[in-house]
């Protein structure tokens, strides 16, 4: 019996050692990204002050690393949780291995409608919980400007019944990531959302977007 609970013992420890190793390797490789992705946005960065007075704000499409599909286009900024992160072009499965990314392509922040940006519950978005309504975020584009949105919404949706429409009266992002935050299982329905409206621009462009869903059971 003692040699069973001792076996049972040792193959728990070693399951836990393998989970922690794993939940590891992808903060590692999470923050790895990141670095990489400051370089190409500081890359860009430089190319921006070479255009001799010429004003852009969207960024060049400077990869982070050679094989890769997507490139930062803006930063996201969160002060209550001491947050400073590059958002990739788009939410696809592999932008968000190495970063938050841009879930509404069609809709940047600072333009009419919802803007939602999507990152995992397990690496940045892990400490979304803790922000709390009237808390800041900002985003800041390529020449530094800043957008400033203050949160006023915070909930929990079931991806399968709720699909939020990006076409609204306001300019406002939305943070989503799957929850609940301590699940085991990659699967849930379950999003945790953070909406904000700006107010703050500090840009002019703005635009129309058509109306527009975005399909929150596709993250993972």
């Amino acid at each position: 019996m003692k040699r069973i609970v001792r076996s049972l013992f040792i193959v728990g420890f070693a399951l836990s050692a393998v989970g922690l190793l794993r939940i590891g390797y992808f903060e590692a490789k999470a923050e790895l990204a990141q670095h990489l992705m400051q370089n190409a946005w500081e890359e860009n960065k430089q190319l921006m002050n070479q255009l001799d007075g010429k004003i852009k704000t969207n960024p060049a499409k400077i990869k982070p690393w050679p094989w890769a599909d997507t490139w930062p286009v803006f930063k996201l900024i969160i002060p209550r949780i001491a947050s400073n992160s590059l958002v990739l072009k788009d939410a696809s499965g592999e932008s968000l291995a190495f970063g938050p990314g841009l879930l509404t392509t069609s809709i940047y922040p600072g333009e009419r409608g919802n803007s939602f940006i999507a990152a995992h519950r397990d690496t940045h978005f892990v400490h979304l919980a803790e922000i709390k309504n009237g808390d800041a975020i900002f985003i800041e584009n390529i020449t530094e400007q800043q957008l400033h949105f203050k949160v006023d919404l915070i909930k929990i949706v079931d991806s399968r019944t709720h699909q939020p429409l990006t076409d609204t009266p306001d300019t406002r992002i939305t943070l989503v990531t799957c929850y609940p935050f301590d699940a085991t299982e990659s699967n849930t329905p379950y999003r945790y959302l953070v909406s904000g409206r700006l107010v703050v621009d500090s840009s002019s462009d703005t635009k129309n977007p058509q109306l527009a869903e975005i399909r929150l059971a596709n993250l993972h």
